[in-house]
């Protein structure tokens, strides 16, 4: 699991890293908001903004996997593990998502060198609802109302049952 350790701190450190964070984003969100012909909103921008950092807290929680960290966990022995992990991404045996220019994969699927059974089971009411992976990778990973207020995730191992329910609910539900 990716942690960040800081030795330091105090105020000055804590500040300092603030700038040296904010230095960083500009220098990378510029040119790209320069690459877009047309006017961004800041709403649209702070949106995108904030998916990042959900990406990034689930990537320090439960790890986002790479194609070939799946397929060691998993115990393949396939001469391609890119090749072994698309096949089970596109049979809907494993939960990617786009991140960056790559599919990354949720750790939290994986357990003793196999997939959790319910994973499939989501993938396949996830996509008859036409809800994106990356759409039921946050919904896993946010506490919702159809589980008392508790994150689908954190019933992975305990209660599939009550996580399927859930998604059947969250997801047919039309407003």
């Amino acid at each position: 699991m990716a942690t960040t350790r800081h030795q330091n701190t105090g105020p000055e450190e804590i500040l300092g890293r603030s700038v040296r964070n904010a230095m960083r984003s500009i220098r990378a969100l510029g040119p790209a908001m320069h690459a877009i012909k047309e006017p961004t909103s800041p709403q649209l921008a702070r949106a995108v903004q904030a998916t990042e950092n959900k990406w990034r807290a689930i990537d320090a929680e439960f790890e986002l996997l790479t194609s070939r960290d799946v397929a060691a966990a998993l115990g393949s022995r396939s001469s391609s593990p890119r090749g072994f992990t698309a096949d089970q991404r596109k049979a809907g045996k494993l939960l990617a998502i786009r991140w960056g220019n790559q599919y990354r994969y949720p750790g939290f699927q994986i357990r003793d060198g196999h997939v959790l059974p319910v994973i499939q089971q989501l993938i396949s009411l996830a996509d008859d609802s036409e809800w994106s992976p990356e759409s039921l990778t946050m919904w896993l990973c946010t506490p919702t109302g159809w589980l008392s207020d508790k994150r689908p995730v954190d019933l992975l191992n305990g209660d599939p049952n009550a996580i399927l329910d859930a998604a059947r609910s969250e997801f047919t539900t039309e407003w």
